[in-house]
This record gives structure tokens, C-alpha cells and sequence, in this order.
């Protein structure tokens, strides 16, 4: 090695590529010597082209890459970084490029190379997300810049001061509707922009209410949770409102409110609720939701309106109605729901003496 820094020192007329076959000649029969060093006591002596010739015959990665990049080869260290596989040394090369480049040409650079490219994203996606997106839109990538549009909604959303009717909503309904725009641009994104559009729609609905009822509880939860707080706190035009907007369907929309209205104890309005028209839900959920708010004397007022016996006699059994729950089991004629319930009333002799007698009748009439 000292030899040949020597000789690069003396041999300032031999040229490049003759030089450097002379050096070769002798540092191929060393094992384990750095060619690196040797290049850059070349660059430091003016001789940037046999640097660079010298640096091809380095193996170790570690030493040639950032020679490379000293001696002004960022394309060529690119490539043996990317090589190597070793991404602390892409990334040295990546940020290196990075300041030194226009945006346009270090976007080009990266393209041609997945490995550097995808390293990039990922450490763009954190750190420089205005720089992220005038990469995607420098190759076309419009529905990425959408979705990372769409994430800055949500980081809005997480400063503290995003409620009660903060003008920070404002910003971010903005970033979704120019992320949905973007959306619209290819047809296979057609869902994310119809949601990004709904989702605009819903942050505006509920910013509206959260200004209007003083309660900071309506931005950012379902379309069903924001019928449901509109019911519960009595405000039934804006459910309405909610409904229409987002063609909530007749079954969600009863199943809605028949909860939200036994959360509130309002039995009036649900009775009333209940006869408006014939529930497309049945009268489960009204039996469900009394049972549930341990309303016996409200559930009675649906138990007989069930259709189906068994549903009727398991109903009865639920809030403790023996005599009820068998008249409702002999006319399903099911054996097997007349066992549960003997099990169900198994602390009172005499219903389960009766649901003894019915099954012993269903047998003997299947057995005749």
C-alpha cells in the first residue's frame, strides 16, 4: 500500500488507465489490501478518474460507498449500496444525494432503483410528508398522495385543541375532499373516493352538532353512534337528518332507535315508535331492549305481538313468567325448547311438572 500511494505520487505524466494497470499488477497478489485507502491518497492528489477505477476493486462495501460519494460518483455508489443490501449504507447514500440534488432529479434516481426507492417511502412517510407527496406526484402516484392526504386528517384530528366546534375541522375536511378528488382520477379507487366524500360529509354533520349542542361527542364516531347520541340527548331531527344523508336503511334505523330509546327510558316514545307501522325488525329488538333495561312491566307490551311461539315462550321464561312461557310452549310443539325451559324453571315444581306432561304428549303423538 505505501508502495503504491508512492508511485501514484511519482507518476504524475503516466496516464490513468496505464497507471492503473501497474498498481493492479502488483495489490492483486496482496490478499486483504484496501484498495479504498489507495484510492483516496489518488483523490487527494488530484487524480479523480484513477480513484474512481481503484474504488471498483474494493469488496467491502463499507469502504467503497462512501468513497464513492466523496469522490462525486453518487450514481455508481447508489448501485453498490442497493447491491450490498445493507440499507444503512442506501440510507447514507440516499440523504447524501438528497441534499445535493433537485427534487425532480433525485425522485428519477431513486425510481430506477426498488430497494432505494422503498427506503425513501418509508422514511419519507414519517419524517417528510410534503416531500412524499411531490414524489407520488412526480410518477403518477395520485391515489398515495390521497391516502397520505387522508392520514393528515387524522393527525389533525389528534391536536388538542381539534373540539368543540375548533376551526381546525375546517383544514381537515378540506385535506379529505382534495383527497377524494384525487380518488376520482382512477376507477380503481372509485370506494375510497365515495367514502373519503361521506366521510367529509359525516365530519361536517357532526361538527355542526358538536357547535350547536355545546358537547364535544359527535366528530369522529360511526354513522350509527351519531344517530344514536342525536336520540339519546332528544335532538330526533338531526337522527332524522343523519338517516336520509347517508341512506341509513329502515332495519338499521329501528334497531337504532329502539335501543337508544330504552337507554333513555322513554318507553312513550317507544311504544309510539313501535306503532307507527309494522317494524321491519319484528318485535324482538323492543322485547330485547326492555328486558335488557330490566323493564318487565314495558316488556309485556311486545311479548304477545311476536309471531313465532318459541320467541314468545323463551321471552316469558326470561323475565320469570312460568304459566305464561308454557301456554306459549305447548302451541310450538317443540320438545326440545319445553326441556330448556323445565331447566329454566327447574326451582318451581309445578311449571316443571307441566313442561314434564306437554313433552310426555309430543312423544306420545310422534310415537301414534
Amino acid at each position: 500500500m505505501h508502495w503504491a500511494c508512492s508511485k501514484i505520487t511519482s507518476s504524475l505524466n503516466i496516464p490513468d488507465a496505464t497507471l492503473l494497470e501497474l498498481l493492479l499488477d502488483k495489490l492483486k497478489m496482496c490478499k486483504g489490501i484496501s484498495y479504498a485507502v489507495v484510492a483516496a491518497h489518488a483523490d487527494k492528489n488530484g487524480r479523480r478518474r484513477l480513484a474512481a477505477m481503484l474504488v471498483e476493486h474494493e469488496p467491502r462495501s463499507s469502504k467503497q460507498v462512501p468513497l464513492l460519494l466523496s469522490i462525486g460518483e453518487e450514481d455508481i455508489a447508489l448501485m453498490k449500496a442497493t447491491e450490498s443490501g445493507d440499507t444503512d449504507l442506501v440510507y447514507l447514500v440516499l440523504f447524501h444525494i438528497w441534499q445535493k440534488r433537485q427534487p425532480l432529479d433525485f425522485f428519477g434516481t431513486i425510481q430506477a432503483r426498488p430497494l432505494a426507492r422503498d427506503l425513501f417511502i418509508t422514511y419519507a412517510q414519517y419524517y417528510k410528508h410534503e416531500f412524499l407527496k411531490d414524489f407520488y406526484l412526480s410518477t403518477g402516484q395520485l391515489q398515495d398522495v390521497a391516502f397520505l392526504l387522508w392520514k393528515e386528517s387524522w393527525e389533525l384530528e389528534k391536536n388538542p385543541t381539534a373540539s368543540k366546534g375548533s376551526p381546525l375541522h375546517g383544514p381537515r375536511i378540506k385535506l379529505i375532499e382534495k383527497a377524494k378528488n384525487l380518488f376520482a382520477e382512477t376507477k380503481e379507487h372509485a370506494f375510497e373516493s365515495k367514502a373519503a366524500e361521506e366521510h367529509a360529509k359525516l365530519l361536517r354533520i357532526q361538527h355542526e352538532l358538536e357547535v350547536t349542542t355545546k358537547q364535544a361527542i359527535f366528530v369522529d364516531s360511526s354513522i350509527s353512534d351519531t344517530i344514536r347520541t342525536c336520540i339519546v340527548l332528544g335532538n330526533h331531527r338531526a337522527a332524522v337528518r343523519v338517516k336520509t344523508e347517508f341512506k341509513v336503511s329502515e332495519k338499521r334505523w329501528y334497531w337504532l332507535k329502539v335501543f337508544a330509546l330504552a337507554t333513555v327510558k322513554d318507553w312513550a316514545a317507544l311504544e309510539k315508535f313501535s306503532k307507527e307501522k309494522k317494524p321491519p325488525i319484528g318485535y324482538r329488538p323492543f322485547v330485547e331492549a326492555c328486558i335488557e333495561a330490566d323493564e318487565k312491566a314495558e316488556t309485556l307490551k311486545y311479548i304477545p305481538k311476536l309471531a313465532d311461539p318459541r320467541e314468545r315462550a323463551e321471552s316469558y321464561a326470561r323475565i320469570g313468567m312460568a304459566k305464561e312461557a308454557t301456554d306459549a310452549a305447548s302451541q310450538a310443539k317443540d320438545g326440545e325448547l319445553l326441556g330448556r325451559l323445565k331447566l329454566t324453571f327447574s326451582q318451581n315444581a309445578a311449571a316443571s311438572s307441566i313442561f314434564d306432561t306437554l313433552r310426555d304428549r309430543l312423544s306420545f303423538q310422534g310415537a301414534s
